[in-house]
This record gives C-alpha cells, structure tokens and sequence, in this order.
C-alpha cells in the first residue's frame, strides 16, 4: 500500500528533523548564555573603565593624582574590554558601532596621551608658581590672581586678559628667578586651555552614547537569539507532537492491519469449514449441510437472525439462523423491496430505519418485521445465492471482515450449489438414459407382447362368432358368447394401448396435454380392471405440460395401480387442476419454486402412509406391497422430478393422497405441434448439427443425428430407426451425393433436402425441398407433410 510506505517514510523524515531541530535548539542555548554573559560583561567593563577614566583624568587635572598608573590601568582594561567584544559574533548593526567605539577609544587615547603630557607641564609649573612666586616678584599678588583665576577659568576672556597681564608685567630677565616664574606663568596660560580643550574634546566624544547604542543593540541581538530558541523550541515542540501522532498512526495501521489479517484468517477458515462440507458429497444431504453453513455463518456474524435461499438450484430450500422466524415471508418481502427501490449496490443493500431513511418500500418493510439493520447480499446468476440478515448493531453492518467473511461464504456456497446442480443433472441423465433403455425394451417387448396376444385374441373372437352362429339368440349360449366377444373388445382396446404405450416409449419431451395422457390411461387402467374403479373428474380445459406423454402415462399408471391396489372394492377418484405459486413452497418431500403448475391428485382409500415409510416412500427398490418391486414410486419420482414437478403426499381419513405438481405452459408455446415423436435422422455439418437438433426437438420429433461423411454401413443401421431422413448442409454436391446413397438404401423412407436459397440442386431423387439454414416455420409445415404421405411433398 503505498500510502503506508508514505507515512513510513514522513515519520522517518519527521524524527530525523526533530533530532535536528533539537540539536540547534541545544547548541544555541548553550552558545546564548555564554554570549550574553561575555556581552555584558564587556560592555559593564568598558562602561566602568570610561567613567573611571574620566574621573582619573579630572583628578589628574585638579592635581590630585600622584602618578599616571589609574589611568594607564583604565586605558588597558578599556582595551581589554573593547577586544572581549570584538571576539563576540554579532550582526553587522552591533559591529559597526563596535568599530566606532574601538575608533574613538584610540582617538581618546591619544588625547589622553598629550593630556598626560601637558598635564605633567602644567603640575610643574603650578608648583613652581606656587613655591616660588610670591616672594620674588612684584605684583605677584594680581599675577597670582589671574593664574588662580586661569586654574578655575579657561575661557577665551580669561586666557586673554591673563596674557595681557603678562604682557604688562616689566621685562625681567629670563635666567633669574622671576624670569622663570614668568615664563611658568606663560606657559600656564598657553596649556590650561589647551588641557581643558583636551578634557572636553573626550568628554565631548561621548563613547558613552555609543557604548548605551551598542548595548541595546546586543540587547536586541539577545532578544533576537531568544526569539530563534523559542521557535526552535516551538518547532520541536511541533514536529515532536507530529512524530508521536505519525507514529501513532502507524501503530494504529499496523494494529489494523493485524486484525485485518486475523480477520482474514478468521473469514479463510470460515471459508474453507463452510466450503469442506459442501465438497464432500457423501454423508449429509445438500441441504442439511448448507444448514449447517448458515448456522456457523450466523454465529461468526453475531447476527439476530439470517435467512438464505438459492434460487438456482432445483427445489429452492430457504435456510434459516437465529431468533425463531414465525413469518417466514419477511426476507422474501424484504427483498423484492429493494428490488424495487433499487437499492441494490454491488449486488450488496446494507439499510437502517435508526436515521432519516424516508418513506421507501424498503424501510417500511424493515419496520413492518420490526429490523432496525439490514445487510442483503446476493452472487451472480445463474446460481444465485441471496442472504440477509440483521446485525447485532448498525456499526458491525459496515465492518469490512464481516462484509468480506460474508462475500467469501455466499461464494462457497454458491460454488457448493453449483456442484450440486451439477451433480443432480447427471443424476437425472443417468436415470433418463437408464429409463430411455428400460423404455425401449419394454416397448419392443410390449410390442411382441402384443402381436401375439392380438393374433390369439383373433383367434378367440373367430371362435366365439362361430360358435355364436351356431346357437340361438336370448340363449345361455349365445349370451355367453356375447360375453367373450365383449372380452375379446376390451382386451383389443387393452392391446391397441400397449401399442400406443409401446410406440410413445421416448424420452423427447414437447407440449404436451396432460388431460388427453389422462384420459387414455384411465382407459387403460379400466380395461386391464374390468370395472369402473377410477373415477376422474376435470373441468375438460386442457392442461398443457411440457412433457414427454409415455413417461407422464407411466407415474399415472404407478401411482393408480397402487392405488387401486390398496382401495379394494372403493373407487380411485381422480382430479386436475391449477395452481399458482406466488413465493417458493415446501410439499412434502419437495420445494417448488413460484409459477404457475397443473395438478392431479389420486386418492386411495387403504389404510395410508406408515411413518416409518414416509421418508424412504421414493426410494429404489422400497415396496410395501408384497411381492412388489419397489420400482414403481421410484420411477414416477424420477419422472415427475425430470419435469419440473414434484409429488406431494398426504395421509387422510381414510387413505392417502398423490398430487402430482407439474409446470404450466401457454398453448402459445408451441403446444399442438404435429411432431409425435418421430424419429428423424439428421445428417448435417458438424458445428450445425446441435443447434439443429434442437430445432427439431422443440418441433416434437426426436432427432438421431450422423455426420454427411457416415459410411453407408451406418446409415443403413440409422435408417432402420427412423421415420424420415434430412440432409442440410450448404454445400449442394454433398447435399446430393448423401441423396443418392440414400436413395440406393431405401427408396420408401420420407427424404427432405435443405441447401441455401438460390444454389443450383437438379436431381431425380424424390424429396421435399427446404432452404438452408433451416427455418422453423418452414420445417414444421413440410416435414409432416412428408411422414403422412406416402411418397414426398415435392420432386425436384
């Protein structure tokens, strides 16, 4: 699944990035604390060494520092700071102004330096005014005055009018004592300005507005740093939960697909324990062990109740589970109403009547059986399987395991159904070619049978019309004579039924009229009686089947002998009918699918159906009846149920009642057709043959088909059999060639040629012409028309 290896693959990305994002969110809080002390640090370090270096300066001018060394010592510690921060990253705001400060530092540095210097000048002097002045030259009082005044005031008013006290003062000679006291003098007023201008030019530079600058840069630059830690923080914070939820979701996958594939496992091993008892044929019936797969189908869903049918198997059983079914019509009403709100989806109807399900047929019909939840599903035909069932809540309804369990059983059993069609076809086509073989002989046998009994029966009546001639009329003789006469009549009509029987023993089924089969064998039966023990009554419509008449005579001959057989001296009442099937309905030993069917119920009056043989009443060789075969009840079984029919059994008071149920047709379809059952043989191309075959059959005729290329051997053996010969193919010269073999055989045999319209076909055999393909119309006019006469419909 490739969206699994997706979120494979995004978790893997997920905890690789987390990883990342958590190492940058370490190193940066480990780099940040550092960074920040050593930020502040060296700003607090320069702040003190300028200030300190400021007062040092004013207390050197004030003449109260002994020595340089405080200032020397504030100039290193300022460079020492300045140099701390220089090593420090920062962003490119923080290190110009960083560059600025170090640019003023080295220019202050310098000033300091000439400050130092004219400083030293200055305290020179001063001391030697101060020690010197007053006691060697005159007037020292107002020049004393103007250098106290000159110390406190350096302004430009001063300066100039201390000069122009110098310049007033007599000329003194330079190398006494005065002389040199006014050149101190001079040289404090030239340098007490020039110090002052040194002292505010530094003070003027304001380092410290640039250090606060800076500071607040590094301040924000911090806040910057903490904002990335916060987010990096966040970011793992988020790609964390992220991973746990990726993860999550993969646990949960996998729990999923865990229990998806217990639930697969589950479903394969319900499969295959529903599925091993439908292959096994042996032991159980079909539908006891579909009941069993219902009942282990049920409990695996939890279901409250299911019922399952197969329609396309013979006899539809309906299968039940769970709570007691007291209407056994709710899943048949249930299902023809989805059929018609067409709710079938995927041949699947899972429906609720909890939520807003309107007012359709299907939830009306859910509530008038009272299911809230309904789950229907159903196979394909033609052995369709349709379950239905109401799950224990409407969330196990939509559970994939229990949809896909479902799916996989219905198809174990609708595969099961198959084999048992399957298997019950080529039972019924064994017994059919069994019954086709007992048939034959019984009719050549029936036919020898009856030829010779005729020829003796001839005999009789000769003898009795001589010695009636012979005797006078209204004598004990002559009525006697009548007698055996009258015998002899009915034992003629008993062999013209023999005949009949003998001549209809074929196993080609057409229309047929179940009333007229009737008829004739309560005639039949009435003539081997020699009284009037069955009685039928019927509305004298007709009663069409699709049948084979001889095979249908013979389940009516079983059953009313053995009827007769059990009544004694009480009549066997007979009576037809109609019934129609709206749902599928269970007799007695049988299921019939809904439809329109025919009735005839016989109706004895012996003492009834033990229980001991009512399960075993249909089975080969079983008899009650002593010295019988237990063939008779087989038979007509096989027969009925050949047909589409059942036989329904009920024990009355008194004696027992045999309701034959065979399917109905119209008269429409193609009821009336003149085929009675003769034998044509067929010779035509290979891949036509089947379908031809079929066309005959419907027609009523029973085709004995041999390929063109057949050795005149074999087709002197089939000729034998049959009634009539067609040649069809579409190639006129084999179509004549097979003709004039044909024709060599036997030259009395009915003979039809079919070759496509328009192609030439000269011949002098005698035949009836049809137009290839074969047309049914066509055929079913001609090829009568060809048995009744002696010689062809037409020559060509």
């Amino acid at each position: 699944m490739r969206w699994l290896a997706a979120l494979r693959l995004a978790s893997v990305i997920l905890a690789i990035a987390t990883v990342v994002v958590a190492v940058l969110a370490l190193r940066m809080m480990s780099d940040m604390r550092p960074w920040s002390t050593a930020a502040s640090n060296g700003i607090m370090s320069y702040s003190l060494a300028e200030r300190t270096l400021q007062v040092d300066l004013l207390t050197a001018r004030a003449g109260l520092l002994r020595n340089y060394d405080p200032v020397n010592a504030d100039m290193v510690d300022a460079d020492e700071s300045l140099s701390a921060l220089e090593q420090l990253p920062m962003e490119d705001p923080a290190r110009q102004v960083l560059r600025d400060i170090i640019a003023a530092a080295d220019r202050q540095e310098r000033m300091v330096e000439r400050f130092k210097s004219h400083n030293a000048l200055l305290q020179n002097s001063l001391n030697r005014f101060t020690t010197d002045g007053s006691a060697q030259i005159g007037d020292h009082n107002i020049l004393s005055a103007w250098i106290l005044k000159l110390t406190l005031d350096t302004s430009t008013s001063t300066v100039t009018e201390a000069r122009a006290a110098l310049d007033d003062l007599p000329r003194i000679a330079a190398t006494g004592p005065e002389g040199q006291l006014v050149s101190h003098a001079r040289l404090l007023v030239r340098i007490l300005p020039e110090i002052d201008q040194l002292l505010q030019s530094i003070r003027g530079m304001r380092i410290e507005e640039r250090v606060d600058r800076l500071q607040n840069l590094l301040r924000a630059e911090a806040a910057v740093r903490g904002d990335q830690v916060r987010h990096l923080q966040v970011s793992f914070g988020v790609l964390l939960a992220m991973l746990a939820a990726s993860l999550t979701a993969l646990v949960l996958v996998h729990r999923q697909r865990t229990r998806d594939l217990e639930a697969q496992a589950e479903n394969e091993r319900l499969s295959a324990a529903i599925a091993m008892p439908l292959i096994d044929t042996v032991g159980a019936t079909f539908a006891a062990r579909v009941q069993s797969a219902v009942d282990r189908l049920a409990s695996h869903l939890g279901a409250k109740r299911l019922r399952l049918t197969i329609p396309g198997v013979p006899n539809p059983e309906h299968f039940s589970a769970g709570d007691a079914d007291e209407d056994q019509e709710w899943f048949c009403r249930l299902v023809q109403a989805a059929d018609a709100n067409d709710a079938w989806v995927a041949d699947r109807v899972i429906a609720s009547t909890r939520g807003r399900g309107g007012e359709c047929a299907l939830n009306r019909t859910m509530r008038a059986a009272g299911i809230k939840d309904l789950v229907l599903l159903r196979t394909p035909e033609p052995y369709q399987v349709i379950i239905g069932f109401e799950p224990d809540g409407a969330a196990s309804a939509q559970r994939s395991d229990h949809m896909a369990g479902i799916a996989s059983a219905i198809v174990a059993i609708a595969h099961g159904a198959r084999r048992e069609v399957l298997q019950l076809e080529r039972e019924r086509l064994e017994r059919t070619i069994a019954r086709a073989g007992r048939m034959e002989t019984i009719g050549a046998m029936a036919s020898g049978v009856a030829h010779n009994f005729n020829n003796i029966i001839g005999a009789i009546g000769g003898f009795a019309e001589m010695g009636q001639e012979r005797t006078r009329k209204h004598s004990p003789a002559h009525r006697h004579f009548e007698e055996i006469l009258s015998a002899v009549e009915r034992a003629r009509d008993l062999v013209d039924e023999i005949l009949t029987f003998a001549k209809q023993g074929r196993t080609s089924k057409r229309p047929t009229d179940l009333l007229a089969v009737l008829r004739e064998t309560v005639q039949l039966l009435s003539a081997s009686s020699r009284r009037d023990a069955f009685q039928l009554t019927s509305s004298g419509d007709r009663l069409c089947v699709m049948g084979a008449g001889s095979e249908l005579q013979q389940v009516l001959l079983n059953i009313c002998n053995n009827a007769g057989h059990v009544s004694g001296n009480d009549p066997v009442t007979i009576v037809t009918g109609r019934g129609t099937l709206k749902t599928p309905r269970r007799f007695s030993h049988a299921t019939l699918a809904p439809g329109n069917y025919v009735t005839v119920s016989i109706r004895d009056h012996g003492p009834g159906i033990p229980d001991a043989a009512w399960s075993r009443l249909f089975e080969p060789f079983f008899t009650m009846k002593l010295g019988g075969t237990g063939l008779g009840l087989s038979t007509a079984w096989e027969i009925v149920e050949d047909h589409g029919g059942t036989i329904d059994v009920e024990n009355l008071a008194p004696g027992a009642r045999f309701t034959m149920w065979l399917p109905e047709i119209a008269e429409g379809d193609g009821f009336g057709i003149p085929g009675d059952g003769a034998r044509i043989l067929l010779l035509g191309q290979p891949g036509e043959r089947q379908a031809e075959e079929e066309l005959l059959a419907e027609l009523g005729y029973e085709p004995c088909s041999v390929s063109l290329c057949a050795s005149p051997v074999t087709l002197s053996a089939a000729l034998a059999a049959c009634d009539a010969a067609l040649i069809a193919s579409r190639d006129p010269e084999a179509v004549l060639n097979v003709a004039d073999t044909l024709s060599n055989i036997t030259a009395s045999l009915p003979l039809l040629l079919a070759t496509p319209l328009g192609r030439s076909l000269r011949t002098a055999i005698v035949a009836a012409r049809l137009n290839y393909p074969l047309q049914r119309r066509e055929l079913a006019e001609l090829l009568p028309a060809a048995l009744v006469e002696s010689e062809p419909a037409g020559a060509m």
